[in-house]
């Protein structure tokens, strides 16, 4: 019976019932040692009807061994493995030492883990049960989290059980969270007096005061008690409840059957218990250093602790390998890592080796040159094969075991560095500081120098960022200097420092002299210190390069010529350019980019009128991000989204998007991402007829650190149909002059059609009517269907309140048409009010689009289901499980008014 946990049992209980239901879910429970988690844990399991279980628990001398958690939990399962896309079933083979590594991101593993978990739930519902999740190897949790949060419609339940006074294990924190405190008064009194109904009234009143409602401690702490200490004729004494065995119970139970053994069957089941991947022959080979083999393997078997299933061995209980390598002495389990690491290095294989460098590790007992050499070269092999998040760990430990001083600082460095390309963020910030710490070497200090800067452009400021950046290029070699000024000069566009863009330009062209690249980044500089003229020509131009010549480029290198397009009117160029580099990451399973590209994406979509695609895209970028922790990312998204927001006038939405965003972009000073929210806010409003808060709004924004960049010549459009709504020109202010500069460098249709009909707005009769009919031409020639709208939208106003109703009618027509094309509903509302007013009543809102009627999951779904795709390639593609593929098409189905899936190709041109 569980005392006082009524509460934690019911939410177990639902957790389980929507499991069994074929919804999945995941539960942290969090508390201090002996608090009842296992216990909560124990009862999931009793409580699982008709789930399979599968256990693991963390064990803290196995913390640094990558994936042997995830191995233990999944070995059951591994017959599996053939049913996963092949990148996945590949990227698990290798994590789990079964075949040769293969290159992919740290996320890959993640997602083979998700697959694995809906394969197994294909047959019924699944409760994944972790204890002591502080001491799993971090790979191991990371690659759970991950699967937690992209589970969906697959019937698995994920429980996790994690000391509360941890450092937040690879991310589990992300998810819910229960945390446990001590048991309240009566329900410790009722476990202690059910245990031990002897005591007396001094004692029983002493051990609730002492244990502090921790359950375990209420049952261990009187069991040290004499029957006279009990009972009170004794005194008890004062008792150190951090000495408590926390285990003592579980190591008693199994430690009966363990003592049964001989020394050499003892020694075997010790090294089964060190070996993380319970590989026969592995076993096998190291215990023969003890004189065991298959005696005593059957010896072992017979005493109920493990059980030999083919070539594997498995533990019956985790909590049984817990206690043979807890109850172990430190110099027999010394022996043990030493043993698997000969067998392993006598395999001959370089994963053989990697892993025996490992146990190599696991047995020093102080710096060793040779056992750090070998990671560094399972490190830099890993690496290789782009396992970025082991090759960190790697390193990791191997400077720890270095003697030199230096050479453990430039282990630490490259441990930070393939942090930083996993996208571990958190790790490389740990690693920069202690590799700080250390002696730098002065070929080091640049590299450092510049993963500093990366880890203070995510925690820190984006200007420290970029001035660390500029100040150690100086002293880089050749082949860093493109990626750190590159950065620098990212960094400082985000925050709109001119200052700090340009020193990195001049760099740039002292370093690397010039070429198309280089010119575009050039050009962005000058955009920030006010030449128009100077930076749209060079962003023109890099961006017409890039789009010609794009085999040739790299993947980044494309995506920065994207975002100049986008800058100067390329649109369609840069939306086919970020098309292929999302096509690419889905292709390759890789989910390191993957949220930054389909962000860009999202932008050109929202430029080129392919609002809905748009919204799909930001909106898988956003949920992509806050599964692999790119948190910096996700304000960025949030803004894209409330401008989408904005132009369907879904107040509610675009609210909850932008403003938390623009408050947490001006606090961090990145100031394209504060403006980006407060375009969408402003927007919001100006449809809304609200022309006095956006005239507010925007003059605030502009008199503030914001009015200095280079985007806030993107206020003007909104700031002068404000003002002239409100009859106040006079607060358009200066604001058209750089608009008009802006125009006319960037030789982009629509902007110059942006400005032409800012003209026209600010004139009147034949002026007026010319300027006008110029700024129809113009957006006929670009690609920016929303202002191209807004100008007919404001043509046929103006030929409204001129008595020109038919020609009035015509251009609100074509206006109405494109906002309704692209889902601007606000705007096309406010379209046929001005249509009615000219006489025309016939003009009903246009009908729905089926597409309309689907959530934007369904959407991607939908669409390549209709392509031929299959489940497991839909998934592949999104990441997610075949399953919830499978729960997304059976909603959209109806919705759709098909039946089966053949039907589907019928609606492809619709879709």
């Amino acid at each position: 019976m569980l005392y006082g946990r009524a509460e934690e049992l019911a939410l177990i209980d639902r957790l389980l019932a929507d499991a069994s239901a074929g919804r999945s879910g995941a539960l942290v429970l969090s508390g201090p040692a002996g608090i009842g988690k296992t216990a909560l844990l124990d009862y999931a399991a009793e409580q699982a009807r008709g789930l399979r279980v599968i256990r693991v628990a963390g064990i803290e001398l196995e913390a640094e061994l990558p994936f042997a958690g995830l191995h233990l939990l999944l070995r059951s399962a591994l017959d599996r493995l053939d049913a996963l896309p092949e990148p996945q079933a590949v990227a698990l083979r290798g994590a789990f030492g079964l075949a040769v590594a293969q290159s992919g991101d740290r996320f890959l593993i993640g997602l083979a883990v998700l697959s694995m978990l809906a394969e197994l739930a294909d047959e019924g519902p699944v409760l994944c049960l972790v204890d002591d999740a502080q001491w799993l190897d971090r790979s191991s949790t990371e690659a759970l989290t991950f699967a937690a949060r992209r589970l969906h419609h697959e019937g698995v339940l994920l429980l996790f059980a994690v000391r509360g006074e941890a450092r937040d294990p690879a991310g589990l924190t992300a998810l819910a969270t229960r945390e446990l405190t001590g048991l309240d008064p009566a329900a410790a009194a009722a476990l202690l007096d059910e245990r031990y109904p002897e005591l007396v009234p001094a004692v029983r009143a002493r051990m609730l005061a002492e244990t502090e409602g921790n359950p375990l401690a209420l049952v261990e702490l009187p069991s040290v008690l004499s029957t006279e200490q009990r009972t009170g004729r004794a005194p008890t004494g004062a008792y150190d409840l951090a000495a408590l065995p926390v285990s003592a119970r579980v190591q008693t139970a199994f430690g009966r059957r363990a003592a049964q053994l001989d020394e050499a069957a003892t020694a075997l089941l010790l090294i089964a218990a060190a070996e993380e991947t319970g590989r026969l022959e592995i076993i096998l080979a190291a215990a023969a250093a003890h004189d065991a083999g298959h005696t005593e393997l059957a010896a072992v078997e017979d005493s109920g602790l493990i059980v030999r299933q083919g070539d594997q061995i498995t533990f019956r209980h985790p909590l049984a390998r817990a206690a043979v390598l807890g109850a172990a002495p430190m110099h027999r389990l010394l022996d043990a890592h030493r043993a698997l690491a000969a067998a392993l290095t006598a395999c001959g294989c370089p994963a053989a080796a990697d892993r025996g460098a490992w146990h190599r590790a696991a047995a020093a007992t102080g710096p060793d040159d040779d056992i750090a050499t070998a990671l560094e070269t399972a490190a830099r092999r890993a690496s290789d094969r782009a396992d970025h998040a082991l090759a960190a760990a790697a390193m990791e430990r191997a400077a720890t075991l270095t003697v030199d001083p230096a050479t453990a600082t430039r282990r630490l460095t490259c441990a930070a560095k393939a942090a930083a390309t996993a996208g571990d963020l958190q790790r490389t910030a740990v690693l920069v500081r202690r590799a700080a710490r250390g002696t730098v070497d002065e070929a080091d200090a640049p590299r450092l120098d510049y993963l500093r800067a990366i880890v203070e452009s995510e925690f820190g400021s984006r200007h420290q960022a970029a001035r660390i950046l500029i100040d150690a290029a100086r002293r880089a070699p050749d082949h860093l200097v493109g990626e750190m000024l590159t950065d620098a000069m990212r960094n400082g566009v985000l925050v709109g420092n001119a200052e700090l863009a340009q020193h990195a330009a001049d760099l740039i062209q002292q370093r690397r002299g010039p070429s198309p690249m280089s010119e575009g980044m050039i050009g962005m500089a000058h955009m920030l210190g006010g030449d128009d003229e100077a930076a749209l020509r060079r962003l023109h131009a890099c961006a017409t390069y890039a789009h010609s010549r794009s085999a040739e480029l790299s993947p980044d290198e494309r995506m920065n010529a994207a975002a100049m397009g986008l800058m100067v009117g390329l649109d369609d160029e840069a939306r086919e350019l970020l098309t292929a580099l999302v096509a690419e990451d889905r292709e390759q399973s890789s989910l390191r980019m993957l949220p930054m590209r389909l962000h860009y994406l999202a932008s050109a979509e929202y430029a080129t009128g392919h609002h809905r695609d748009a919204t799909v895209h930001a909106e898988e970028a956003l949920a992509l991000a806050d599964s692999v922790g790119q948190h910096h990312q996700m304000d960025g998204l949030r803004s894209i989204l409330a401008w989408g927001a904005a132009q369907t006038g879904d107040e509610q939405r675009c609210r909850e998007f932008a403003e938390p965003t623009l408050a947490a972009a001006l606090d961090r000073g990145e100031l394209a991402t504060a403006l980006l929210a407060t375009t969408a806010l402003g927007l919001l409003d100006l449809g809304a007829g609200r022309y006095d808060r956006v005239l507010d709004r925007i003059e605030s924004a502009a008199r503030g650190p914001m009015g200095g960049h280079y985007m806030a010549v993107f206020f003007t459009p909104l700031r002068v149909d404000a003002a002239l709504r409100t009859g106040q020109p006079g607060r358009i202010g200066e604001s058209l002059e750089r608009l008009r500069r802006w125009a006319d460098a960037s030789r982009a249709p629509w902007i110059q059609g942006v400005y032409t009909r800012c003209l026209a707005q600010m004139s009147s009769g034949d002026e007026a009517e010319a300027h006008f009919a110029a700024a129809v031409r113009l957006h006929e020639k670009g690609n920016r269907p929303l202002e191209a709208a807004r100008t007919d939208l404001l043509y046929g106003e103006w030929l409204r309140r001129a008595r020109r109703k038919t020609e009035a009618r015509t251009s609100l027509r074509a206006a109405l048409e494109t906002f309704e094309r692209i889902g601007a509903k606000v705007w096309a509302e406010r379209t046929r009010a001005e249509l009615r007013a000219t006489g025309d009543t016939g003009r009903q809102p246009a009908g729905a689009s089926v597409l309309d009627l689907l959530t934007p999951q369904e959407i991607q779904v939908v669409r390549l289901a209709a392509r031929g795709l299959s489940n497991r390639e839909i998934g592949g593609q999104l990441f997610l499980s075949p399953r919830t593929v499978g729960y997304h098409l059976y909603k959209a189905y109806p919705k759709l008014g098909v039946a089966v899936r053949a039907e589907l190709s019928a609606l492809l041109d619709q879709l």
